[in-house]
């Protein structure tokens, strides 16, 4: 990353070693204006050292040497500001323009590509605090740590050779506590890392309970909750206080001992220094430009307190950054993927295997063919894996064992993207985005015309209730469309898979969200939606259950019994049983409705 902005960087670090090269320039010329006056009032003391040779012409004044002395000073002064301001929105651009926004989309554009494995293993408070919370501390790795340690071993490595230059036995002395500083940083970095990455984890869940209780707002509201729902998260937020207050404790004794180690070398350089001043060793100006220097060195001592702390912040941030961006992308398309210009539909399943986690089985040897244009219907008890069958057609996961064939050729062939737009999908959950009604029902083709985005809405009976919105097909949904039903959200969801046209539809549970009028009037709308592409669809309703040419009935992970409806209903095997009792409840429904109407 620091490579990619190596320009941007090198501009910051040439304009900090100018400012450096200035501030030692200005307080070396402070010595020699000491040294100028000191020598106009006693003859007898050391003469000036001037830097690099330069000295004013024989026979200038003291007063003028010292006025010239305080001009070229002040300029810098000036020159030095100028410069400053230019560092700091260098390093203002490179951070905050180019580095944050940056990162974060390539975080959200890997998000994107990372299978549902990755978004099962991980939460979505974590995710959103990666892409927010720790994209920042590893904004702070770069300005916080990676340039100001570059600045910061410069410094050190100038005023110790300027030093060196002034005196080798007195920046030695100074310098004796320095192994003390280094063996509290070690001890400091130690501690504190476990703690940080346990701050993450702590912001983390925060952060989770925040989005789960604006999302679930609702049903908070309807049972009355409100007081437990902000203790749950209260208790979150004082979590993550108490252990950021711990890690204030620590780094709150580590700064001022740092500090401490590098003052205490003021005293020796009063004492050792004002012997060799007193003993003309070294001249009273230079030791005033050795305090600055010295003081200077402990003051960058002093913050690599800060950027030692800095350094274990953003590392646990960069961390979990790289994760993301490091982590694998298992469904890829392969060099030579397959792109048919045509797809009939045709789909395959021989002995697949699927495990969510190693050694638990969520499919086992699922074998059946689906003919081009044919309905199957998918049954089961909860759990028994009929989500998991449709969830490996559109490749969001692969199979562990066995594949899976379209018109003959396995999905692992196919260019992913290609695949999935021959695949409309209804999820049991419907989600819409904050847009208006016709950029929802075109998403899987922006290009749609107006026409085809209501030919859409009409098939899945979605056309009447749009018109009847403030702005029909303009109008904006709120959030996940919270000013619509849920037979509405699905009955647009459905519009969304049928406008790309694709060969196969998968509806998991498509009717759940409706009423049994409404169910009625999308089965029958579909019906020409269906015809011609090969349809799956998971369902118990009888009405959806007879329409099906084939039935895969499901029972942890394994088909027990398939056949049309008739055909397992005389069997009188786990098909009757869930028929049965889907019937009489299909039944109430229809007297329910009726007494309604």
């Amino acid at each position: 990353m620091s490579w990619q902005y190596r320009r941007e960087c090198l501009t910051v670090l040439g304009f900090q070693v100018v400012l450096l090269g200035m501030g030692l320039t200005g307080l070396g010329l402070s010595g020699v204006g000491i040294d100028v006056l000191r020598q106009k009032i006693q003859p007898e003391a050391p003469a000036p050292r001037w830097p690099l040779g330069f000295s004013p012409p024989p026979g200038t004044g003291a007063l003028a040497t010292v006025v010239g002395i305080g001009a070229v000073i002040l300029t810098m002064a000036a020159v030095r500001a100028l410069f400053n301001y230019y560092y700091t929105i260098s390093v203002g651009r490179l951070v905050q323009l180019d580095i944050v926004p940056t990162m974060r989309g390539r975080v959200y554009d890997k998000l994107q590509r990372l299978s549902f494995r990755f978004f099962d293993a991980n939460a979505s408070g974590s995710l959103i605090n990666r892409v927010t919370g720790d994209v920042q501390l590893l904004r702070s790795f770069v300005d916080g740590v990676l340039i100001q340690s570059i600045i910061m071993l410069l410094s050190l490595s100038v005023y110790l050779v300027y030093m060196l230059n002034k005196h080798v036995m007195l920046t030695l002395a100074c310098l004796v506590t320095m192994p003390l500083v280094w063996a509290a940083t070690t001890v400091f970095s130690r501690m504190v890392q476990p703690a940080y990455r346990k701050n993450r984890d702590l912001v983390d869940a925060m952060v989770l309970e925040l989005s789960e209780g604006v999302q679930g707002i609702q049903v908070t509201k309807s049972f009355g909750r409100e007081a437990e729902a902000y203790g749950r998260f209260s208790a979150k937020t004082a979590a993550v206080s108490a252990q950021q207050e711990r890690l204030f404790l620590r780094v709150s004794v580590y700064s001022p001992v740092v500090d401490f180690l590098g003052q205490s070398n003021l005293l020796m350089l009063l004492g050792y220094g004002g012997f060799l001043v007193a003993h003309r060793a070294l001249s009273l100006g230079d030791l005033i430009v050795f305090a600055g220097l010295l003081q200077q060195f402990s003051t960058q001592v002093t913050n690599m307190a800060g950027v030692v702390n800095t350094i274990q912040q953003s590392l646990i941030g960069a961390r979990r950054v790289f994760e993301v961006l490091d982590a694998p992308i298992e469904i890829t398309s392969p060099k030579d993927a397959v792109r048919p210009a045509k797809t009939r539909g045709a789909l395959a399943f021989e002995g697949v295997d699927f495990c969510y986690a190693p050694g638990e089985l969520a499919l086992s040897g699922i074998t059946f063919e689906a003919r081009a244009g044919q309905c199957i219907a998918v049954v089961g008890p909860t759990g028994s894996g009929k989500s998991t069958l449709l969830s490996l057609i559109p490749r969001f996961y692969d199979p562990t064992a066995g594949r899976i064939l379209l018109d003959g050729i396995d999905l692992r062939r196919y260019d992913v993207d290609e695949l999935r737009r021959k695949i409309g999908l209804v999820f049991q959950e419907s989600f819409l985005f904050s847009n208006t009604v016709a950029a929802n029902i075109a998403f899987g083709k922006p290009d749609a015309s107006r026409e085809q985005i209501e030919r859409a809405a009409k098939i899945a009976a979605a056309h009447r209730f749009v018109q009847e919105l403030p702005k029909g097909y303009d109008t904006i949904l709120s959030e996940s469309g919270g000013n619509l039903s849920g037979g509405q959200r699905q009955r647009l969801a459905i519009a969304r898979a049928i406008l790309p046209d694709p060969p196969l539809l998968l509806l998991d549970d498509p009717t759940a969200s409706v009423d049994p009028e409404t169910e009625q009037e999308i089965l029958d709308a579909m019906n020409e939606a269906m015809a011609g592409r090969t349809t799956f669809v998971v369902t118990h309703r009888i009405s959806t259950l007879r329409r099906a040419d084939v039935i895969l009935v499901l029972e942890d992970g394994a088909i027990v019994e398939r056949g049309t409806h008739d055909e397992l209903m005389k069997k009188g095997g786990h098909y009757l049983r869930t028929a049965t009792l889907q019937g009489a409840i299909d039944e109430a429904e229809d007297r329910l409705a009726r007494l309604g109407s």
